[in-house]
């Protein structure tokens, strides 16, 4: 949601998948497939095997089609703020068990 500059609101209209179903997903850690593949037709550029899998990168980068190649700054700069966010999750989390 961070690549896209998404939020719960945005993503739920986009695909069609209801707010409190992605609230349940971020605790639970996981998604339906039914609900991973709604994302993969919205956002066609998303890998299906790292959202199905956490396997392989985030974004497909097609060689023969130069919309789909990412800037590496760009990505780079992208992994760094979703690193950043999963940090501070796992901050929370631990403050939470204490």
């Amino acid at each position: 949601m961070i690549y896209k500059g998404l939020n719960d609101n945005k993503l739920s209209k986009e695909t069609g998948i209801s707010n409190g179903l992605i609230g349940k997903a971020r605790k639970r850690g996981s998604l339906s497939g039914q609900n991973i593949s709604k994302l993969i037709n919205t956002y066609q550029d998303l890998s299906a095997d790292w959202l199905f899998r956490g396997e392989g990168e985030m974004i497909k980068v097609n060689e023969k089609n130069d919309n789909h190649i990412e800037d590496k700054d760009y990505v780079i700069k992208l992994q760094k703020k979703t690193i950043e966010a999963l940090e501070d999750k796992i901050k929370r989390l631990e403050k939470g068990k204490k």
